[in-house]
C-alpha cells in the first residue's frame, strides 16, 4: 500500500485531507507538528510527502531541505496558502515536485498526487498510461495537456477535469452532478448552469482547432456524453 505523510498545522485541513486520501486507498500518516513529522520520517519510509509551508515549529521549506538530505528521491508536494509566484518558484527550486495552493479542489489534489506518484515510479509504459486517448482526443493527465489531432487545446484546469471525466468512459452519460464531483471540491457548490457554461467553452475551444469537431453530445434531462 502506498505510504503518504501529510504535515499541516491547520487541523481543519489536515483531518479531511487524511480521510480523503485514506478513502482513495492510501496509507496516511498525518501530523500537525513539523518536528514530529521530521522524527517520523527519520524512522519510517514513505512514498510521498505533502507539506504545508507556513508552520510554527519548522516551515515547509526547511522541512523539505531536512528531508531531502536523507531521502533525496522522495516525491514532495507543497500545499500552501502562499499563492505568490515567488513562493512557488522557491518551492520548485528547493526540489518540490508540485505546488498546490489553498483552497484546493479535492479532485484536483487527488489528480496531482496520482500524477506525481506515476512520474516517480514508472518508465515509458506508465507515461502512456497517464494519457487518456479516444479518437483524435488525447489528455495527458500528468501535464494537464489536451490535444485534438495533435493540436493543443487551451483548456483551464476545470475544463480539463470535466473533459477527462467524460473521456475516461466514452459513450457513457455523465450527469451534471457527476461532472461537478469530478471538477470541484465538496465544499464548493456550483449550479447546473456553471457546468453547462464549462461544456460550452470546451466545445468552442475544440471547434477553434477543428470546426468539424463535435464529440460532446447533450443528453437532455441527464447530462453529457463524449462520443467514443
Amino acid at each position: 500500500m502506498t505510504q503518504i505523510i501529510i504535515v499541516d498545522d491547520e487541523i481543519e485541513i489536515l483531518l479531511p485531507l487524511e480521510q480523503m486520501l485514506t478513502q482513495e486507498g492510501y496509507h496516511v500518516s498525518a501530523f500537525s507538528s513539523s518536528l514530529a513529522a521530521q522524527a517520523h520520517l527519520q524512522r519510517h519510509g514513505v512514498d510521498l510527502a505533502i507539506f504545508d509551508i507556513k508552520m510554527p515549529e519548522m516551515d515547509g521549506f526547511s522541512l523539505l531541505k531536512s528531508v531531502r538530505a536523507q531521502m533525496p528521491n522522495l516525491p514532495i508536494i507543497f500545499l500552501s496558502s502562499k499563492a505568490e509566484e515567488q513562493d512557488q518558484i522557491i518551492g520548485f527550486t528547493l526540489g518540490a515536485d508540485d505546488y498546490i495552493t489553498k483552497p484546493f479542489s479535492k479532485h484536483l489534489l487527488l489528480f496531482r498526487v496520482a500524477a506525481v506518484l506515476r512520474r516517480h515510479r514508472a518508465g515509458p509504459v506508465s507515461d502512456l498510461d497517464a494519457r487518456v486517448c479516444t479518437g483524435a482526443l488525447t489528455i495527458d493527465q500528468d501535464r494537464h495537456l489536451v490535444t485534438w489531432a495533435n493540436t493543443p487545446v487551451d483548456l483551464t484546469v476545470t475544463e480539463c477535469l470535466l473533459l477527462l471525466a467524460m473521456a475516461q468512459r466514452p459513450g457513457v452519460v455523465k450527469t451534471r452532478d457527476q461532472l461537478m464531483d469530478a471538477a470541484y471540491s465538496e465544499a464548493i457548490y456550483v449550479s447546473d448552469r456553471t457546468i453547462d457554461s464549462h461544456i460550452r467553452n470546451i466545445r468552442q475551444k475544440l471547434k477553434a482547432v477543428d470546426p468539424a469537431c463535435d464529440i460532446i453530445s447533450t443528453v437532455h434531462g441527464l447530462g453529457y456524453r463524449l462520443q467514443g
